[in-house]
Formats: structure tokens, C-alpha cells, sequence
């Protein structure tokens, strides 16, 4: 918010839908008070919508926003988007879970975390084998890994998870695009 108000190079009109799990009315109304309530004071319409497991939205013309319950916080939810033929998902944070896996079924792209090396037990986030295991499983066409814990040597983490996963990897970076043709 803090760019909208003050990063846009050219104006903005069109309204923005912000949407996240529950209680991100208490996340927004504690960014207010943070930040000064001119944080939001931005020339467009804003709108906040709460989002839960099972829900699914129309976002435009063929375009439809899926959301299921990840094991990781009460809070914690993992998405699809199918636009046509095409579908992009991301796990969000998240513990394995063979549900999952279902839910992401033949994706075209798949954001996974891949927090760990290995599996913590009791630490739900997936580690290498797991992200690996779950595109696999969901048989997703590319695999895009982020949020690391660990330093990451693109060449050697891009073996690991193609030991078990026969698709396109993609080491996730700050800025990177990814276009679905």
C-alpha cells in the first residue's frame, strides 16, 4: 500500500481485490495503526474479501480462484488459479500431505515452498523430497521452489528434486516470470 500511495508511475483506476484467509481484517487494521491511516488513503477502490478452504471465484472470463486448507497455521491456505486450459497453484506454506497433491492435480505450474533439505518432524514445512514428492504425485507439469531456509546452490537443489520429480524445475527468484502459452 505503501507503493500505491506513493511508487505509482502512472495512475491507477481500476479497483484491487485484496484477498486472504481469516482474520486479515486484524492484519490490515494492525498495519493502520502501524503505519498511519494514510497508508491507505490511495485513488483507487480497494476491496477486502476473507477466503477459506473450499471457497472458489470468478476472476474473469474462464478464470476461477480455488483455495484449500494446508497444514501448516490455522490461516494457512494453498491456491489454484485455472484460466482456460491452463492452471497455476501455490502450496503456500505448508506440511506434505497427499491431499494436496490431489488438489494441485495436472497443474501447469506448481509454486511449492521447499523450506528444509530434509523432513522436520513436528516443523510443518516441506523439505526438498517433499516438494519434489507432491509435483510428482500431482503430476504438474513445472515445479517452481521458494522459500528456503537453507542456502541454496540452484545446480545441486535442481538435481535433488529432479530425483523425483520428472518435470521442468525452476529455481524461484525476486522479479522472475513465468508465461503459460
Amino acid at each position: 500500500f505503501f507503493a500505491f500511495r506513493h511508487g505509482l508511475k502512472d495512475t491507477r483506476s481500476e479497483p484491487l481485490t485484496v484477498m486472504g484467509p481469516r482474520d486479515l481484517d486484524r492484519v490490515m487494521a494492525g498495519l493502520k495503526q502501524a503505519f498511519g491511516s494514510t497508508l491507505f488513503d490511495i485513488r483507487f477502490p480497494v476491496e477486502f474479501r476473507i477466503i477459506g478452504p473450499g471457497d472458489r471465484f470468478d476472476l474473469g472470463p474462464e478464470s476461477v480462484l480455488s483455495v484449500a486448507k494446508t497444514p501448516h497455521t490455522d490461516e494457512s491456505l494453498a491456491m489454484r488459479i485455472d484460466s482456460g486450459d491452463r492452471s497455476l497453484c501455490y502450496t503456500g506454506d505448508t506440511g506434505y500431505t497427499e491431499e494436496l497433491a490431489g488438489f494441485f492435480n495436472k497443474t501447469d505450474v506448481l509454486i511449492s515452498e521447499c523450506s528444509f533439505r530434509a523432513r522436520r518432524e513436528g516443523v510443518a514445512h516441506l523439505s526438498i523430497e517433499d516438494a519434489a514428492t507432491i509435483a510428482a504425485q500431482a503430476k504438474a507439469a513445472r515445479l517452481v521452489v521458494t522459500h528456503f531456509y537453507f542456502d541454496v546452490n540452484d545446480d545441486e537443489l535442481k538435481s535433488k528434486l529432479q530425483q523425483s520429480f520428472g518435470g521442468e524445475v525452476l529455481i524461484g527468484r525476486d522479479g522472475m516470470s513465468i508465461e503459460l502459452e
